[in-house]
């Protein structure tokens, strides 16, 4: 058994309102969400580093395979998939996101307005300036906490 952060629920969060086509996206669609500001969010990811397929980050990792050890999320052809346990968990933990409305407010604008498209948001990735400072195999983030 884990301890679930607010983190964890909002990755659970993500994987029930869409559908990632792999891990890789959603490490993408968090990297936009924590560059959409100039100052740090209490919900956001720091520890990304700049990969040449996007942004990765360790903790966004864990999380992810922390879920799948506790069979929360499947991942599988059809890309990542929350199961009925991770339904359930969410049902009772969702309601710790409620304080941290903007971060959700950030991905709902990013995933509708790339319409979940991999490619689209990729691309966006790439575009962005903190994103193309960072060499490849560097932090993203110079203000990172960890």
């Amino acid at each position: 058994m884990i301890l679930y952060t607010v983190q964890h629920v909002l990755i659970l969060r993500l994987l029930i309102c869409y559908q990632f086509q792999s891990t890789a996206v959603l490490h993408n669609l968090l990297f936009l969400v924590s560059a959409a500001r100039d100052e740090e969010q209490e919900l956001a990811f720091y520890d990304f580093v700049r990969t040449k397929v996007g942004a990765y980050s360790i903790i966004v990792q864990q999380i992810l395979d922390e879920l799948k050890r506790e069979k929360l999320v499947e991942e599988g052809e059809e890309g990542l998939k929350i199961t009925d346990q991770g339904r359930y968990i969410y049902t009772n933990l969702g309601a710790s996101l409620r304080a941290f409305n903007p971060i959700w407010d950030l991905c709902l604008d990013l995933m509708e307005h790339y319409q979940g498209d991999a490619d689209k948001i990729k691309k966006r990735v790439f575009y962005d300036l903190t994103f193309r400072r960072a060499k490849i195999g560097n932090r993203i983030f110079s203000y990172c906490w960890l």
